[in-house]
């Protein structure tokens, strides 16, 4: 059994989108959005002196967190978000063709050996939708 946490995220950074537009299509509520030219803040809003130079919308697909292997299969989950963004394949590829990078993003972390397995079926859902896969590790526990 594998022993490991995670968390998935889907990320556009789009050259110039309201992130509202993308929060309106998707019907998906972001963590984290920015529109290019706006000022950059902290996350408790303090001014940072500088731009976003470009627009970026990133969220939690099903807003659930933290995930635990031995409950929930990486593999699983990746089908079930790309499953619900099937629907928005026009939309996804307009924002790919208008510049965007889109990624649908598993973090892990665990202090024990595990592996992902990423059958051709999923890695083809993202080619699809043009959407990259990305997979970041953590050593050390993350605040999901």
């Amino acid at each position: 059994m594998q022993n490991f946490s995670f968390a998935i995220a889907l990320r556009v950074w789009h050259p110039n989108i309201d992130p509202a537009v993308v929060t309106a299509r998707l019907g998906i509520t972001p963590k984290h959005q920015g529109k290019a030219g706006d000022r950059r803040v902290t996350p408790k809003g303090r001014p940072l002196g500088s731009v976003h130079a470009e627009s970026y919308w990133s969220a939690d697909p099903f807003d659930r967190g933290e995930y635990q292997a031995h409950e929930d299969a990486v593999e699983d989950v990746l089908f079930d978000v790309l499953g619900a963004l099937a629907q928005h394949k026009t939309f996804l590829l307009l924002l790919a063709e208008q510049g965007a990078r889109l990624h649908l993003q598993v973090s892990t972390h665990s202090n024990r050996n595990y592996a992902l397995e990423l059958p051709p079926a999923l890695l083809l859902q993202c080619a699809e939708l043009g959407i990259t896969l990305v997979h970041d590790t953590y050593p050390y526990p993350q605040n999901w």
